[in-house]
């Protein structure tokens, strides 16, 4: 039982867990921050300290709350070989929130103040926390709910928050609102509602996207009621955070479900035991055979992109350089991107004064049941992203005959056999991305064969009946 520790950074996150900790036993002993400029400065009646302090407090635990992963790592990075702080003693901010809430008498009593009344059925609870956009998870989550409905699977539901959303008809009534502070993550208000939300449903399986405040909820109930609840962790993401993240919540989690052999195999390293971890192809729309046709020499080669506009992960930068690279070096082509984000603005403008307007066009958000028409008229996807879990733009666009041309996240080469039906570069090296797609629209009878050999590769993938028998094999 954690009983004291020291807070590093000073920002949105310390505070956030300094109202979590207020009603635990867990004592702030410092708040240190790597910034002089808020040495001084007042948070809760604690004094924000230098680094420094951490010579006198070596043996004590210390908690990074910095958001950012890599600003995190060089934080390590500096108590290891500066201050030489023994990192074995460093709790993750997940570790120190589920502790926190694990002594925090409000939840306890808000989780055993009534015996638990159990349904007659089992209900299964699927996680869309942030909402029913129109990301790949939150459509991936309606289509498998809705397919287990119309199986007869009645007591699936959905758990989202408060937003009006396009579903559809058959899921409407198996939605369950809960009223939650996306401004505040796991505060209290929002951990309460999803616990009442969620014990109104035992027994239950939870199956959840991250490690959010569902995930949280479901591990608060497991902890006191361990028969009444399973969670199932589904892993939509790669990178070195998310595997740390999951690890954190490990003591609640009974199954994992990766999205990519990769995924899995790195959760094993993490220690996750092979018995309990498994993969699973997303389905997605896709015909059994394609007949369409390509742009030929004398047109613009088409290049399609579909997903979030976003510099972090997604690297907008990198693509606005390969833009420019496929300019100079005078090839005749048409990008359209499907999306939208926070790097959108930005980017049109810097599109505008290059004038690339003929050439780059943003198309914005479409339907999901647009997709496959978009796709049917492109050549090349691209994806230039840092990390993905299992791209499904990639899949969609290889269900559609087109040729991706990918930097090598998490899954590629599930799907991808090196210029065969598509190309992987290596992450950040749009250079190389551009000689492929160069060669691509000067040999454009290639589009044909690997177009062919794309669709071929992943239809098999695409079947709702066997992901269907998947998840009936794990839930039912």
């Amino acid at each position: 039982m954690i009983q004291r520790i020291i807070l590093y950074g000073s920002g949105k996150r310390c505070n956030i867990l300094f109202e979590i900790l207020r009603l635990s036993n867990i004592e702030i002993i410092a708040i240190l921050d790597s910034d002089p400029n808020k040495w001084g400065y007042m948070i809760h009646g604690h004094k924000v300290e230098s680094p420094y302090k951490i010579h006198e407090l070596r043996k004590e635990n210390i908690c990074i709350t910095i958001a950012d992963f890599n600003v995190v790592k060089k934080i390590r990075k500096t108590l290891r070989n500066e201050y030489q702080y023994d990192l074995k003693k460093e709790l993750h901010y997940n570790q120190v929130v589920l502790e926190a809430y694990k002594q925090n008498p409000i939840i306890k009593q808000y989780i055993i103040e009534k015996n638990i009344i159990e349904n007659k059925k089992e209900s299964l609870l699927f996680d869309c926390y942030n909402g029913l956009g129109l990301g790949g998870v939150e459509a991936w989550t309606m289509d498998l709910c809705k397919t287990l409905i119309e199986d007869g699977v009645q007591q699936t539901y959905i758990i989202s928050d408060m937003g009006v959303y396009n579903t559809p008809h058959i899921i409407e009534k198996n939605i369950i609102y809960v009223e939650i502070n996306h401004q505040e993550q796991f505060s209290i208000s929002t951990i309460l509602n999803l616990i009442k939300a969620i014990k109104k449903r035992l027994p239950c399986k939870v199956v959840t996207c991250t490690t959010n405040e569902v995930m949280l909820a479901a591990y608060l109930i497991k902890y006191y009621y361990p028969k009444a609840i399973e969670i199932i962790s589904v892993i939509h993401n790669s990178n070195e955070k998310v595997y740390e993240d999951y690890m954190d919540f490990s003591g609640g989690i009974d199954f994992y479900i990766s999205v990519s052999q990769d995924i899995r195999n790195n959760m094993i390293q993490q220690g996750v035991p092979k018995e309990i971890i498994s993969s699973m192809n997303c389905p997605f729309a896709c015909e059994p055979t394609i007949h369409r046709k390509y742009s030929d020499i004398s047109m613009p080669i088409r290049i399609g992109y579909a997903g979030r506009i976003e510099y972090i992960q997604k690297r907008m930068d990198l693509l606005l350089e390969l833009i420019r690279i496929l300019i100079e070096k005078n090839i005749e082509f048409k990008m359209e991107l499907v999306g939208d984000g926070s790097a959108r603005s930005e980017m049109e403008e810097i599109v505008n004064g290059n004038k690339w307007c003929e050439r780059v066009s943003f198309l914005g958000r479409i339907e999901r049941s647009e997709i496959s028409c978009f796709w049917s008229q492109q050549d090349i996807c691209i994806n230039i992203a840092d990390f993905e879990g299992r791209s499904i733009s990639i899949v969609e666009a290889m269900g559609n005959g087109v040729i991706p041309v990918v930097t090598a996240t998490s899954g590629v080469r599930e799907d991808i056999t090196e210029g065969v039906n598509g190309y992987i570069v290596s992450v950040g090296d749009y250079q190389t991305m551009a000689k492929r797609i160069e060669d691509l629209s000067y040999h454009r009878e290639r589009l044909y064969r690997m177009g062919s050999l794309a669709h071929d590769a992943v239809y098999p993938k695409s079947l709702m009946e066997t992901h269907l028998k998947f998840w009936k094999d794990i839930l039912l």
